[in-house]
């Protein structure tokens, strides 16, 4: 099962029962954007219900990510209206539409019961290492693929081993890109002034 949400993203909003729950949050935008949270969070509790009702529950992996960090810049929120950008991407730099930590760095989860131990994993990840860890996990072999960027990382994402990727390729484009290795992070922006940024990421 592939779901996605809208949520938390533009057009800031939710239903008024869920607003209701945030009134001491004076800034609208920001009460609906964590109204929609919740109400996300909801919709997946409905999920994992209907999969311990089924029987499902312990022979189910959930994976859980966002696509990008949330947008700094009304410009990156798609919406002309937007008077404060309610994301907070917490210690990270700038937000979407960005190879900084904050458009790229995003919030993760996976669980199996059983599995996943419990805990935090800061090992080095990509999204493209979901491809060949889930075939793995599922018995299909990636042996007729194209050559794939992505690692099987599951014990990373098991156990908290040490991730088997030393590099990351953020993003290439015309504008912009973000290249690490190891703890080295190099982003380049292409627009004038034109400038290349050297960054230790540890």
């Amino acid at each position: 099962l592939y779901l996605t949400f809208n949520a938390p993203h533009t057009p800031y909003q939710a239903p008024q029962d869920y607003l209701d729950q945030y009134k001491n949050i004076a800034d609208p935008s920001r009460r609906a954007y964590a109204a929609s949270i919740t109400a996300m969070d909801d919709q997946i509790g409905r999920v994992v219900d209907a999969l311990a009702k089924k029987g499902l529950r312990n022979n189910t992996l959930i994976v859980f990510q966002s696509d990008n960090g949330g947008p700094r810049d009304a410009r990156m929120t798609g919406e002309g209206d937007v008077k404060v950008v309610p994301c907070d991407n917490g210690p990270y730099r700038d937000g979407k539409g960005t190879v900084y930590e904050g458009g790229t760095r995003v919030c993760a989860l996976v669980n199996w019961p059983g599995h996943v131990k419990a805990g935090v994993v800061d090992g080095m990840l990509h999204v493209v290492d979901m491809y060949p860890t889930l075939a793995k996990l599922a018995g299909a072999s990636t042996a007729k693929c194209k050559p794939l960027d992505g690692v099987d990382a599951w014990s990373t994402i098991s156990t908290g081993a040490p991730s088997p990727r030393t590099e990351l390729v953020y993003n290439v484009e015309v504008f912009r890109a973000g290249i690490r290795q190891g703890d080295w992070k190099l982003v380049w922006h292409a627009p004038l002034p034109a400038r290349i940024e050297l960054f230790n990421i540890a």
